[in-house]
């Protein structure tokens, strides 16, 4: 009886610290992310695009021909 009273409480307990915790980690992971992403990449955040959909940059300098392609396989 003492021993079923004793192992109900103490899953309440970890019940409640599971969830505890594990809301903690959720809020800090990305609480850290949105910090980071603020200071470093505000532009993704704000919907900002260099073109229509894309933040992909054009390349400089390269000219792609078929004799580059030939040594490459």
């Amino acid at each position: 009886m003492f021993k079923k009273v004793i192992q109900n409480f103490i899953r309440i307990i970890q019940r409640i610290l599971i969830f505890i915790s594990l809301t903690v980690i959720y809020f800090l992971g990305f609480g850290i992310t949105l910090f980071f992403m603020l200071i470093f990449k505000h532009k993704i955040l704000t919907g900002y695009s260099k073109s229509d959909n894309t933040f992909w940059i054009e390349a400089k300098g390269y000219e792609a021909d078929i004799e580059d392609s030939i040594h490459q396989s």
